[in-house]
């Protein structure tokens, strides 16, 4: 399993804007997160749309959270991308010659359920708290 560049770049831009407490641009966020401004513009736009950030434009525009961060969760970044956390093809109810007979499907089920259960609810004040993992 891996988390691809838009979800990672995603919550990163996310802490940034949180932790810069003003409207940032992208230049500026991209030279924080050594990132180009021109991927996170790409960014921006899912982000704006699900509703997690917003922005105003203009020569001082830039983006700023459009929640509190206690509102906003990875499972928000996760769905303003359309992305999901996938272990098995299987799990897609994809078709399998062993559906009903495998033992370990279980295995996978659990596993996305845990994530789903202890990784999608963190949210974005949990992340800036460092809170993350601490009982």
């Amino acid at each position: 399993m891996k988390i691809n560049t838009k979800i990672r770049y995603g919550l990163r831009m996310l802490i940034a804007i949180a932790q810069g407490g003003k409207l940032m641009n992208t230049t500026e966020l991209g030279d924080g997160m050594h990132v180009s401004p021109k991927y996170l513009r790409k960014l921006a736009g899912p982000l704006e749309k699900a509703g997690l950030i917003k922005s105003v434009q203009g020569i001082y525009g830039g983006y700023a959270l459009n929640q509190k961060p206690e509102e906003i969760t990875l499972l928000m970044l996760m769905d303003a991308f359309n992305e999901r956390v996938l272990l098995t093809d299987c799990l897609l109810g994809k078709k399998c010659e062993l559906k009903d007979s495998c033992l370990a499907k279980q295995v996978w089920e659990m596993l996305e359920k845990t994530i789903e259960k202890h990784f999608l609810p963190i949210s974005l004040r949990d992340i800036l708290e460092n809170k993350v993992g601490k009982g």
